[in-house]
């Protein structure tokens, strides 16, 4: 059974949405069962491709027309949501950056069926290692590290692979499943969960799909839509 995510690595719920439903995965009795497919989702394509040193408070409160003070009170409070399934998000000293290259390392390295652990990877270095995930140094590194051959991740970063399929991704989830925010996950082309919920929601959810699946094989209509925390597609995380 599939379960299709649409996220972007810049996204603080996308992380936690994704420890939530590894944990539920955990308890589910049937993971062995179930696929993740990683869709991409770039909150702000209109970022430089060159880190440009600015704060995550200031880079909000220019966008958002906020202060940094009441930036930095809402990074705060991700962070302590964050702190509650193990990570240690670092906004003192992350890195805004595009996210446009290291979204296309998901795709190349989905040809592997090494997508997840480039999704964590990823995630692990922009929030917690508060790494530069713009530079194609540290995105070779990255995906050498999960296992991916530097020659292709060369040859990725050089040319314009999966940027059509990038904006695929995009194009359809708005078009197709009308989405406003991520994380976006649709479980069995049916049931919908739009942000990061609690392990146990995501466990219902698992639970009803499946069954659901192996009755009835991939659902041909959609499902009602859950909600929780997350990013809309105009960069608000709230």
């Amino acid at each position: 059974m599939k379960i299709e995510i649409w996220s972007d690595i810049a996204c603080p719920y996308c992380y936690i949405g994704k420890r939530k439903l590894e944990k539920a995965l955990e308890q589910f009795p049937h993971s062995k069962s179930v696929e993740l497919v990683w869709h991409s989702y770039e909150l702000d394509p209109d970022l430089p491709k060159k880190a440009t040193g600015q704060s995550i408070y200031s880079y909000f409160a220019k966008r958002f027309n906020i202060t940094e003070n009441e930036a930095r009170a809402s990074q705060a409070e991700v962070a302590k949501l964050a702190k509650e399934v193990g990570l240690d998000y670092d906004f003192d000293k992350l890195v805004v950056a595009n996210t446009a290259d290291a979204l296309r390392l998901v795709k190349l390295a989905a040809e592997s069926g090494l997508a997840t652990d480039a999704e964590e990877v990823l995630f692990d270095a922009y929030f917690v290692k508060r790494m530069d995930i713009s530079d194609p140094k540290v995105l070779t590194r990255l995906g050498v590290q999960i296992g991916l051959k530097e020659a292709d991740i060369s040859a990725m970063l050089n040319g314009n692979s999966y940027v059509i399929d990038i904006k695929a991704d995009m194009s359809y989830s708005e078009d197709g499943l009308n989405l406003e925010y991520i994380p976006f996950y649709v479980f069995n082309n049916k049931q919908i969960v739009q942000g990061s919920i609690p392990s146990e929601e995501y466990l219902n959810v698992l639970n009803e799909a499946y069954a659901e699946w192996q009755a009835t094989g991939i659902s041909s209509e959609r499902g009602d839509i859950i909600t929780g925390q997350s990013c809309s597609i105009d960069g608000v995380c709230s």
